[in-house]
């Protein structure tokens, strides 16, 4: 098995390689294998080589990490109905796996599978309708907010599948004013198999898993022209969070329900400051709690923000700022408040348009309010990015990841450098 991984690995490599020389040296349209067409679907295959040093592949305390180089490979179709490739009314689906395997930790390497639909059509000045769907399988380390412990056990792959879909549909009454309503719902299902274990004061292992948890929201709103390049948007939703055990020695946990309503504006703030802003307020009730001492309800005021500023035509800025409240997959019996601040930076280098740099720094902080606990996240990411041309890039990323809990041994900190090359539309 390891020779066959060795020998997928060099064939990936060379198969890439020779592509992009066929298609630079012969009279071959890249469109012609890239983007072949059926009638009106395209077929986009895809697949890209990345090598990557990690050097705390366990998401260990610093004084315990393990390093290790990893290889993946992800080969990838998609498939779109539509007139072109740019063409604003299409429905799209696209497939990729992703294959890691590790140098000297072989007992890690992993499959992962990630399936996306999307779909998005519009009748100009009536209506529009958009929609993604995707589903996530992996088998990977747990690590951030749904790791719990550092013992040994935590060594081990978990499989879980997560979903998420999103749907929308914008009716046009006028130029100036429309009505909306959207559906959403995502989830997180792991395996029924124990994810760690609790060790007592006499040395005794209890095994434990991480519950799944599903979240349906609907809205309903209005939109409303109030300034030539900025859109009004306000309205409310309403949503239920359900929770499922994964071992039979687990506590039950109640599910709960969720509401609020918000107020957003869209479009335009200045010459060169364009994106959203949303403010609003949201209240959670839980079932069965009357007999019980822990908190009924969970409220607070939400906020989403992401804001585009162009400093120059080939520098520009996004601030993204998100406030929502949320309940654990380690105890969905308490919710807890979630603060996230990205800002990312791109210049593109020269005057060719195909060498970028990219920065992002974001930060995280999760505050359970019952239970005296915060967990901080810090990630920075640096990288260069080269297009050999509008099919093939080459890229060189550095990243660093903290994880911080005031409770618990689990905090973390991971250095990764990568390179990558990847090949199609």
């Amino acid at each position: 098995m390891v020779r066959f991984k060795k020998w997928y690995s060099s064939f990936t490599v060379l198969a890439t390689v020779g592509l992009a020389h066929v298609l630079s040296t012969k009279a071959v349209e890249p469109e012609d294998i890239l983007a072949p067409a059926i009638g009106p679907v395209v077929i986009l295959p895809h697949a890209s080589l990345a090598e990557t040093y990690n050097d705390n592949v366990f998401y260990l305390t610093d004084e315990n990490k393990v390093d290790d180089f990893v290889t993946s490979i992800s080969p990838g179709v998609s498939l779109q109905y539509g007139q072109n490739l740019l063409d604003s009314n299409f429905i799209g689906l696209d497939y990729t796996l992703t294959q890691n395997w590790y140098a000297e930790n072989s007992e890690i390497n992993s499959d992962n599978h990630a399936v996306t639909f999307a779909i998005n059509y519009q009748k100009q000045g009536k209506f529009k309708l958009s929609g993604t769907d995707s589903i996530r399988l992996d088998n990977t380390i747990l690590s951030g907010r749904e790791r719990s412990t550092s013992f040994i056990e935590g060594k081990r792959l978990v499989e879980r599948s997560y979903f998420n879909d999103q749907y929308r549909f914008d009716y046009i009454f006028s130029p100036k004013t429309s009505l909306y309503t959207s559906l959403g719902y995502d989830a997180v299902d792991y395996d029924e198999k124990p994810h760690f274990y609790y060790t007592d004061v006499f040395g005794g292992r209890t095994p434990y898993a991480l519950y799944d948890v599903s979240r349906l929201q609907g809205a309903l709103g209005f939109g409303w022209q109030a300034f030539p390049k900025v859109k009004l948007y306000g309205g409310g939703f309403y949503g239920r969070t359900s929770v499922e055990r994964n071992l039979s020695n687990m506590g039950v946990r109640p599910d709960s329900d969720f509401g609020g309503g918000f107020i957003e504006a869209d479009g335009d703030f200045g010459e060169k400051l364009t994106g959203r802003i949303r403010g609003g307020y949201q209240t959670r009730e839980f079932d069965g709690y009357a007999n019980k001492k822990t908190s009924e309800s969970h409220s607070l005021p939400v906020f989403q923000a992401e804001l585009e500023y162009q400093f120059t035509p080939k520098r520009k800025g996004t601030l993204t700022y998100s406030r929502e409240g949320r309940v654990s997959v380690q105890s969905p019996d308490r919710a807890y408040s979630a603060d996230l601040i990205s800002l990312n930076m791109t210049q593109e280098i020269g005057t060719l348009d195909n060498l970028f740099a990219d920065a992002q720094l974001t930060y995280e902080l999760d505050d359970y309010d019952t239970r005296d606990r915060q967990d901080q996240r810090i990630s920075a990411n640096a990288g260069l990015t080269y297009h050999f041309n509008s099919w093939s890039r080459f890229q060189a990323n550095y990243n660093f990841s903290l994880y911080d809990s005031n409770q618990g041994n689990i905090d973390y900190t991971v250095n990764r450098v990568m390179l990558s090359l990847s090949v199609g539309y």
